[in-house]
């Protein structure tokens, strides 16, 4: 009953604000009168020359859960709030190049750290006050401080805000604290730059860590320590599909059941908790969730430690132990369930115990869900699962990624303009349109269904009218951006590929297939724009796959039988840099289908008895 009154009450509070995000539908009927990010806000900052103040963070964050929680419910904050400033509250993943524009001046300016960041910005948007979070009191002060400047020094203030943002483009591309968290992208560069033995050890590190789900699967946003023992506990959506490649990578590169067995829990995972039925993939599931204490309360990662004495009470005096040694439970502890012992684990009899405690876990009330459909975050997980599926004949992924490529294609798309939007009422950026596409390429190679060529192309199509700037060579982005912030979007590969990391593979892939040579050209002005970049891995492996030879593998025969299945999978099974594997019925329309978007096919030929496979390049395919 809680649970359905709090999503009742969420869901006035979306209408009531008119947002799709949960980050700013969350706070509707709080003391601080919220706007989101918008004309409405902005609008109203110049027309009452008050200064915005700005709060940058995400639902699923525990910390700007908290501050919901604390420090805007302060009666005296927001009293203060609403007679001196506009509060607006900027999700950053409804609005992922303005919050970056703004974390990049706050890197520059102040090297803070932690979610959210609290701006005063002039009605110009210009910030005078950058912040992480704060306490009531400290907060309580600082707006004082902040809107006493703003009445008495406000030449002064608005010259230091204009200086904050010179500086900040002055020095873009500055990295602030890194946060503790694997950038799966780097891992993967690892893997196809021959560095096997790092990789292979960070994956294995991080699977047996606090970060990994060890009972459900799937991954952690970051970890507040160097020993990975404490994650924040969030998961993001695109967390598990750039770690699900990783290691389904890996282990087409060393054969190591560990690697298959993770990447089948993430993607598991995914499918289970952020893939609502019928409908795309959330993009993230909330650190906290609800506890029956004095109350209902919200603890941090309630839903995913542990007692010792419930352990206890689950397994049993007898059983119990083994996890405890697995997994070094202490006593009067809330156990974050991380390796310690991971001989313990090859005990045929801990398997069905770790199976009891998902399910007695998956029966706690479940954390919330952020509920806003991103384009660019489900082309990642499209391109995980459809790869998984290929890999690993896996049809509920590949059903999974087909369900979320429709959906997203559908409420996301615009078939009349052919764009598309970044979440509804967004425009997409030139990162959404790469990694949709990239997504679209990888479920036409598990699929063969040559309507995901098509979308692919078109999606390509439309971002290099929109975002490809050839004096630049590269394709820019930020028209969402307001153009005081122009020049401040930071081309990284971090939480996700940034756009030309992720088009320079597309273009690579497509021009192998179409023979465009607009596209065939294009990576190579994208790589001499950014040269050797260590904030690009992503880039470094596109480069690595250009330098590789390309490879359209091409199978014919027919699909039911056995000898067919068994060729296209032992092709799947092993990873190469650059290759496209392409699969061609012997007869009827599937057959027709793939004949008309690439002509070429239908010289191959076919025996309908045996698979035959060719190699194909420069125009020319042989058998082999």
């Amino acid at each position: 009953m809680v649970r359905r009154l709090l999503a009742s009450l969420a869901l006035l509070s979306a209408l009531s604000l008119h947002a799709q995000s949960r980050y700013v539908s969350d706070a509707a009927g709080a003391p601080v009168k919220w706007e989101g990010w918008g004309t409405r806000a902005l609008e109203r900052s110049k027309k009452e020359n008050r200064p915005v103040f700005l709060s940058i963070g995400y639902a699923s964050s525990f910390e700007c859960f908290l501050m919901q929680r604390e420090a805007f419910l302060d009666g005296e904050v927001a009293q203060t709030l609403n007679t001196y400033f506009v509060p607006v509250l900027l999700d950053r993943l409804e609005y992922p190049e303005i919050a970056e524009s703004y974390e990049t001046i706050a890197r520059v300016n102040g090297n803070i750290g932690g979610a959210p960041i609290l701006m005063v910005l002039t009605p110009s948007l210009e910030p005078y006050a950058i912040s992480g979070p704060l306490a009531t009191g400290d907060l309580s002060r600082a707006l004082v401080i902040v809107a006493n400047r703003w009445a008495r020094e406000r030449d002064a203030v608005v010259a230091e805000a204009h200086q904050n943002v010179m500086r900040a483009r002055a020095r873009v591309g500055e990295a602030g604290v890194p946060e503790r968290r694997v950038n799966a992208m780097v891992i993967s560069l690892l893997l196809r730059t021959k560095q096997t033995a790092a990789a292979t050890d960070t994956l294995r590190k991080l699977a047996r860590s606090a970060v990994h789900d060890q009972l459900g699967g799937g991954f952690h946003r970051a970890a507040r320590d160097d020993a990975w023992k404490q994650p924040y506990f969030e998961k993001i959506l695109a967390d598990q599909a750039l770690l699900a490649i990783a290691y389904l990578e890996a282990w087409q590169t060393t054969r190591d059941p560990e690697f298959e067995r993770i990447a089948r829990a993430t993607l598991t995972a995914a499918i289970r908790d952020l893939h609502p039925q019928n409908m795309a993939f959330e993009a993230s599931q909330d650190a906290q969730s609800l506890v029956p204490a004095k109350g209902p309360e919200f603890w941090n990662g309630a839903f995913y430690v542990w007692q010792k004495d419930e352990i206890t009470r689950l397994l049993g005096h007898e059983s119990a132990p083994k996890v405890f040694r697995a997994y070094g439970i202490k006593e009067g502890a809330r156990n974050v369930l991380a390796v310690e012992d991971a001989e313990s684990l090859k005990d045929p009899a801990i398997a069905p115990l770790l199976a009891k405690m998902l399910d007695l876990r998956q029966k706690r009330p479940q954390p919330f869900r952020e509920w806003n459909l991103v384009s660019g975050l489900n082309g990642l997980m499209i391109s995980a699962l459809a790869r998984g599926g290929a890999v690993f004949g896996e049809k509920s992924y590949l059903d999974a990624a087909m369900l979320a490529a429709q959906v997203v294609t559908k409420n996301l798309g615009n078939a009349q303009k052919k764009t598309l939007l970044h979440s509804a009422g967004v425009e997409a950026t030139a990162g959404d349109y790469a990694m949709l596409v990239q997504g679209m390429l990888d479920l036409f190679e598990a699929t063969y269904d040559p309507k995901w060529l098509d979308l692919a192309s078109a999606l390509q199509q439309r971002q290099d009218q929109l975002f490809w700037d050839e004096s630049a060579g590269r394709y820019v982005t930020g028209g969402s951006v307001p153009q005081v912030l122009s020049g401040l979007v930071v081309e990284r590969d971090e939480e996700t590929p940034s756009a030309n990391s992720a088009a320079a593979l597309n273009l690579l892939r497509l021009a192998m297939l179409t023979g465009n040579e607009a596209w065939r050209a294009r990576p190579a002005k994208i790589f001499a724009t950014f040269g050797d970049s260590a904030q690009l891995p992503q880039l470094a492996s596109a480069r690595a796959a250009a330098a590789a030879e390309a490879k359209l593998v091409v199978v014919t025969g027919d699909p039911r039988r056995k000898a067919t299945i068994d060729a296209l999978r032992a092709i799947h099974d092993r990873w190469e840099p650059l290759r496209f594997v392409l699969f061609v019925p012997f007869k009827g329309p599937a057959r027709e289908r793939i004949v008309k978007a690439l002509p070429f096919t239908a010289a191959l030929a076919v025996d309908p008895e045996n698979p035959i496979t060719y190699e194909c390049s420069g125009g020319e395919c042989r058998r082999r």
